[in-house]
């Protein structure tokens, strides 16, 4: 993948403006499993309306192609209900084309990796025999619905891309695949365990934070709005935006600031969450006197995690969730001080 295709998609991921694990647990014993078997089977036909649409489902679905590089979200539903997809658009950025908190679920052996980074080959989905492709995630949709919806039953976002919540993702997949009993209780497994981080850090309660990526040289860009879905996610926990990044120069309307290195004293927070694109960068900016005179550098209360887990913050998904905020619990425990 080139350099610039690499950097329009981390763009996408983390730059963009957003509008805004649990697993399924059944009864045990075969009552549930012929109980969920009636669900499915009585949950159709059904029929899903979205931007481009009503796609009607008229059984339940036994090859599901996921395709999209703007977030995890259908596929990570998928596995939470128990459904293993054909194929999946591939993680970019990883290796091995899995995205870190779903090594443990994709079997290659099963699920097919697509590379749709430089766009779909229709052909390829085609290929695959699909009964319902899933693209609430694709970025490029309204360019490829049309190829897709030709392929198989194909479900879109619902009005534009990034803006429904992970729940709501949850809840399409669910009802499309015949499971929206299941996908209930899989929304409410994973409120759970982000009550359960709350719980276990009482005294985050009313703390501030920052959370930005270095991915471009003498520039930080910033989460700069409580409406983006990061600073949602860290607001269930009882943390609040520091308030210096709220006004500073946003990128295109979306909720993310952007900040010279001259004003990277505006991070500063009882938390300063960053992730760095390459080590380069990293080094430039911990070397600026403005950041080493942070109080929370100073502290010790400064936390540098990965790209992947800014992104899955910034794009939440149901599996994702508890792996990114495992990821921050180093800097989660700096607050119980």
């Amino acid at each position: 993948m080139s350099r610039t295709l690499r950097t329009t998609l981390l763009s996408l991921t983390l730059i963009a403006g957003l509008a805004a694990c649990g697993s399924v647990k059944d009864d045990d014993g075969d009552s549930a499993t012929d109980a969920a078997k009636a669900e499915s089977s009585s949950a159709f036909p059904v029929t899903i309306k979205h931007k481009f649409g009503d796609t009607k489902i008229s059984a339940a679905p036994k090859r599901v192609v996921v395709i999209g590089n703007g977030g995890t979200d259908d596929v990570d539903a998928l596995y939470a209900l128990g459904v293993t997809p054909v194929a999946v658009s591939k993680d970019s950025f990883a290796s091995d084309g899995v995205y870190p908190w779903l090594k443990d679920r994709i079997d290659t052996k099963k699920t097919k990796l697509l590379d749709t980074v430089n766009g779909v080959d229709y052909e390829q989905v085609a290929a695959l025999q699909p009964d319902l492709i899933l693209a609430t995630s694709d970025f490029t949709l309204d360019k490829d619905y049309k190829k897709l919806s030709a392929v198989a039953p194909t479900i879109g976002f619902a009005t534009a891309w990034g803006q429904q919540t992970w729940q709501q993702h949850v809840q399409v997949v669910g009802k499309a695949v015949g499971k929206e009993r299941q996908a209930e209780q899989v929304i409410k497994d994973t409120e759970a365990d982000i009550d359960k981080v709350r719980a276990n850090h009482p005294k985050m309660a009313g703390k501030t934070y920052s959370l930005s990526i270095g991915n471009t040289p003498a520039k930080i860009f910033t989460i700069a709005s409580e409406s983006d879905f990061a600073a949602k996610l860290m607001g269930e926990l009882g943390l609040g935006l520091t308030p210096s990044v709220k006004n500073i120069k946003t990128v295109s309307g979306s909720p993310t600031g952007e900040l010279s290195f001259e004003q990277l004293d505006k991070l500063d927070a009882d938390l300063v969450i960053i992730a760095f694109t390459t080590k380069d960068l990293q080094k430039a900016f911990e070397s600026s006197a403005l950041v080493k005179n942070m109080s929370a550098v100073k502290k010790g209360d400064y936390l540098v995690t990965d790209v992947e887990t800014v992104s899955q913050l910034r794009s939440p998904s149901v599996l994702g969730i508890p792996w990114a905020l495992d990821n921050l619990e180093p800097g989660f425990a700096k607050l119980d001080k």
